[in-house]
């Protein structure tokens, strides 16, 4: 084979070649190097015969003078069970890495090991090998954790097929059949007569708003998301497949619902009914009569949309579930754009968390991916860091929280 490594490749020479793929990670497109601040990037192709057969983008880090790591995230974009192809490359990368003083290189490549559709599990029988050979070229592998946060990327993905095997589009029926019964109760008529509705928008200013209702999520679950400068830099990436779906409430129409009920419901409805129109005029005279209640970021990659964040607001009915429907209001959407999995990202794999019950419940097929792998570089200095980083991040966590 007549193999040839480039690096620092063009972004459009990179794209004309992931373009030509069924299907990219979208971690693996330089417009996901626009938007991690504090990384350098670049793009790397392998060549057998003048043809490109492998690629990756490659994110550089700088900790200290001498200190440097890459990360390829969903990375290398490859045929795993090519070894002669991914023994050339990984000696490209590793070369590079020596050239530009990185002690490490670090992937999580798209190896499956497992498929868990409805409870049952198909093993990726060539998903140990191909690992096995990563591991003879030098690579170490990080282990076989289930949290959702052990690793920079989750072990464990959640999709939804839009399509069927033939490729063919799925009804809004058939898609939402496959649904958890609770969470269709809250899909269709329920959302109509209420008064809720969806929009979507693909504007700046849509941003903005996102980057509200995202706030709710932080302050309710004690954790840290994004900030909008870093929304915004998705918006200037992505481009239109950056889209944003806004679950919102035209409170007149639900007060004339409510008071509906009010007059013909049983005692149980009335008095809960009572308690919402309260606060329907509550909230009309607070924020107007349309308000908006959850939204999520998605943005579209080949054929594949990536539900990125959500959030939703709640002092604004959270028991209606807006954000069961506006998922099912963005599958249709891309399912509509030619795309073939709405995915719904990372998920525990002992399912036994509430974000992970919440997503079982629109029956995702959960793939079970290989996780980390490190190459050592500069053995000294890896074993340096891999003390010293942990320490470092979960100090930086700590701090960030309490200025929350």
């Amino acid at each position: 084979m007549n193999y040839k490594f480039v690096s620092d490749v063009s972004s459009e020479e990179y794209m004309s070649w992931l373009n030509s793929l069924d299907n990219y990670n979208i971690t693996q497109t330089p417009m996901w190097a626009k938007i991690k601040t504090g990384w350098k990037s670049t793009l790397c192709l392998l060549y057998n015969d003048d043809k490109p057969i492998a690629g990756a983008l490659l994110l550089i880090r700088k900790f200290a003078p001498g200190l440097k790591m890459i990360y390829s995230p969903r990375g290398f974009v490859i045929d795993y069970s090519d070894k002669e192809a991914v023994s050339a490359f990984t000696n490209g990368v590793i070369d590079y890495a020596k050239k530009i003083g990185a002690y490490v290189v670090r992937i999580d490549p798209e190896i499956v090991l497992s498929n868990n559709y409805k409870k049952t599990i198909v093993v990726d029988l060539e998903g140990k090998q191909k690992m096995a050979h990563l591991q003879q070229l030098g690579f170490k592998h990080m282990g076989f954790e289930k949290d959702f946060h052990a690793y920079t990327q989750p072990r464990y993905n959640a999709e939804i097929a839009l399509t069927d095997s033939n490729g063919e589009p799925f009804s809004d029926e058939v898609l939402a059949k496959s649904f958890d019964k609770k969470i269709r109760k809250f899909i269709g008529h329920y959302t109509d007569v209420r008064g809720i509705f969806f929009e979507y928008d693909m504007g700046k200013n849509a941003v903005r708003r996102f980057s509200e209702i995202s706030s709710h999520t932080e302050d309710r679950q004690h954790i840290i998301l994004r900030d909008e400068s870093y929304f915004n830099r998705i918006y200037d990436a992505f481009g239109d497949d950056n889209v944003i779906f806004f679950a919102k409430i035209d409170l007149d129409k639900l007060m004339s619902f409510l008071e509906d009920q009010i007059k013909n419901g049983d005692n149980e409805s009335v008095e809960q009914a009572e308690k919402d129109l309260d606060r329907a005029k509550t909230l009309k005279l607070e924020k107007g009569n349309i308000v908006t209640m959850s939204a999520l970021l998605t943005v579209k990659s080949n054929s594949t949309a990536y539900l990125l964040y959500s959030g939703f607001d709640d002092s604004i009915f959270p028991r209606f579930r807006t954000t069961n429907q506006l998922r099912f209001e963005g599958m249709r959407y891309f399912r509509n754009q030619g795309c073939k999995i709405f995915s719904l990202l990372g998920i525990h794999g002992d399912l036994n968390d509430s974000l992970s019950d919440f997503k079982m419940k629109f029956n995702p097929n959960v793939v079970e991916y290989a996780g980390e792998f490190e190459y050592p570089v500069r053995k000294v200095r890896y074993h340096l860091m891999t003390k010293l980083l942990p320490l470092a991040k979960r100090i930086y966590f700590k701090i960030k929280l309490k200025r929350k």
